[in-house]
């Protein structure tokens, strides 16, 4: 595991949380072939901002991630088949931003793991700068 994750977190600049090393290691184990999503919200569940955001991933009609400020789990791992994927990554917003979505299309082999992080636009943040611009990283971990 040491080896994997060293590498996935020098390309990811250090900014992995301890779930997602744990969820790669664990599917790697197991062999199965997959996407993992982090996303990195930073205002508090209970935040009395208006400014909501929903981060999503879909794949045709198939929604496979969805996570708010309310969500418990910002990292999941979702079971994918080997073989191309054509996924909508998206983050859909309620106040004066427009939502953006990006189209990418991944090809995963067997036992391959889609790493993909986002890091939106966070409002009223005061700790760790944010963004300017919504941020996905994705790698293929093999």
């Amino acid at each position: 595991m040491g080896d994997v994750a060293a590498q996935v977190n020098s390309v990811f600049g250090g900014r992995l949380k301890w779930r997602s090393r744990y969820l790669i290691h664990k599917a790697r184990r197991q062999g199965r072939t997959g996407l993992l999503i982090q996303v990195d919200l930073r205002d508090p569940p209970l935040s009395m901002s208006p400014k909501w955001r929903l981060v999503s991933i879909t794949e045709g009609e198939r929604r496979l991630h969805g996570t708010d400020r309310t969500s418990l789990r910002t990292v999941r791992f979702v079971s994918l088949s080997p073989g191309s994927h054509s996924l909508q990554l998206e983050v859909q917003r309620t106040h004066r931003r427009r939502s953006t979505r990006v189209d990418r299309e991944a090809v995963l082999g067997q036992g391959d793991i889609l790493l993909v992080t986002c890091d939106p636009v966070q409002p009223n943040v005061f700790y760790r700068r944010s963004p300017e611009v919504d941020t996905w990283s994705l790698h293929i971990v093999q």
